[in-house]
């Protein structure tokens, strides 16, 4: 257990490095907006995602035609303003074209997300789990079996990858509420105590209570159940309603 305790330890010390170090004006107003926008994430995190996902599909049509406008302004003798304007109106309608494709077959893609989300998140959970039982099992086995992480990291995260992968082709949507709602927590509460901290410098009540860890874990999981809770309800009823006959039809 002790070994467990430390690579957890080590996992989370970088972490520790986020509080603000100066309660200067500058410093407080930075990290109140990083602290809104850590909140913003939490309980608006698919929405956000949602919109980003068509801005991401039209920057990639645009992206991609403008490099090959470049290519061929390159190549080409003149370097007027009519190449330009034809490569600007081209790469325009690429990225109008991606988008419009990435609203019409979102659900697809979401379910090809998901999976790929999926086995990232199978073969994750097995690096992590190797990591944590390493130093114990090293400490247990001796070198015995030098390199038994090696393999067991391959034939244990192949399938977990792959079993996470399948089931989580539906779920992509509350992946992300979950990912973000608690990603967002995290990050408002570690900026939001830093404030608090700043507020109340030599005040031993309050130093006492952040220094608590159960006090800061319990906040953390409390801001993270709102944010997921907010994002559940409020989310467009027509994609839930797709997301559903989706489930439904794959069911039957």
């Amino acid at each position: 257990m002790d070994g467990i305790e430390e690579k957890v330890h080590d996992v989370l010390k970088p972490l520790e490095g986020l509080n603000v170090h100066s309660c200067d004006t500058s410093g407080i107003v930075m990290v109140s907006i990083l602290c809104l926008l850590c909140l913003a994430v939490c309980f608006f995190g698919y929405r956000i995602y949602r919109f980003a996902f068509g801005v991401f599909a039209f920057l990639v049509g645009f992206g991609l035609q403008a490099a090959l406008g470049s290519a061929w302004i390159r190549q080409s003798e003149g370097h007027g303003i009519t190449e330009k304007v034809i490569v600007v109106v081209c790469a325009i309608l690429w990225g109008t074209l991606f988008l419009v494709l990435a609203r019409r077959y979102y659900e697809r893609i979401q379910k090809i997300l998901g999976y790929v989300v999926g086995v990232i998140l199978g073969l994750v959970l097995t690096a992590v789990l190797l990591y944590l039982l390493q130093k114990p099992v090293d400490n247990w086995i001796g070198s015995k079996y030098q390199g038994w992480q090696s393999y067991a990291g391959i034939t244990l995260g192949v399938p977990i990858a792959l079993l996470t992968g399948y089931g989580c082709r539906n779920f992509v949507k509350f992946l992300v509420m979950f990912i973000t709602a608690f990603a967002g927590a995290a990050g408002a509460w570690r900026w939001g105590s830093s404030l608090i901290e700043c507020k109340s410098v030599d005040y031993e009540p309050v130093d006492r209570l952040m220094e608590n860890r159960l006090f800061n874990v319990a906040i953390f999981v409390a801001l993270g159940l709102l944010g997921l809770a907010a994002q559940f309800f409020s989310q467009p009823r027509r994609t839930a309603k797709a997301s559903v006959a989706t489930q439904d039809a794959d069911q039957s």
